[in-house]
């Protein structure tokens, strides 16, 4: 009887990433970030700078670094052209220290037109199953802005990407993949 109730349990499991990552909604509270993006507000902004000026970049890690034309071949004014240098290493390590003073545990985001940025502050899970929560720097408005990312959850539990307005055009986000 044991053996049937623990097959049922895993099958259960298979489902869901619940068994599996029984913390992925354990980030940082709004209230936490708000108050870092106060407190650091011209180094978020410094950051985002810097990295729109790599546009050879598209993700930069903690302990990695990925093409700002990775997912797609990007076109426009300000989109790679494949024409510039590399970022030095010295470069890389310098968005390092930035994270690390800023918080971001997972780094930063953008691709092409770097239109949308996100600055990882907190991840759980697996890049297919997980989640997220940061900072973002959006050109145009999202299209899921709440108030509290805390207690927000999709209606039908499924994948989402929900925002929180801070100022202007920087919002904190809560990304989840089911």
């Amino acid at each position: 009887m044991k053996s049937l109730t623990a097959l049922i349990v895993l099958a259960a499991c298979l489902g869901t990433s619940s068994c599996f990552f029984p913390a992925e909604r354990e980030h940082p509270k709004d209230s936490e970030l708000i108050k870092n993006f106060q407190t650091h507000r011209a180094e978020f902004d410094e950051l985002l700078e810097m990295f729109k000026a790599d546009r050879s970049l598209g993700r930069v890690g903690p302990d990695f670094t990925r093409s700002a034309s990775f997912f797609e071949t990007c076109t426009g004014p300000n989109a790679w052209n494949g024409e510039e240098p590399e970022v030095s290493e010295g470069r890389l390590k310098d968005y390092r220290t930035r994270f690390t003073k800023l918080g971001l545990t997972a780094g930063i985001e953008g691709y092409c037109e770097k239109d949308a940025v996100h600055f990882h502050a907190s991840t759980r899970g697996l890049s297919v199953t997980g989640s997220s929560k940061g900072y973002a720097y959006l050109a145009s408005p999202p299209k899921i802005v709440v108030d509290d990312l805390d207690t927000y959850w999709s209606e039908d539990g499924k994948s989402f990407t929900a925002y929180r307005h801070i100022d202007g055009n920087w919002y904190l986000y809560f990304d989840y993949e089911d």
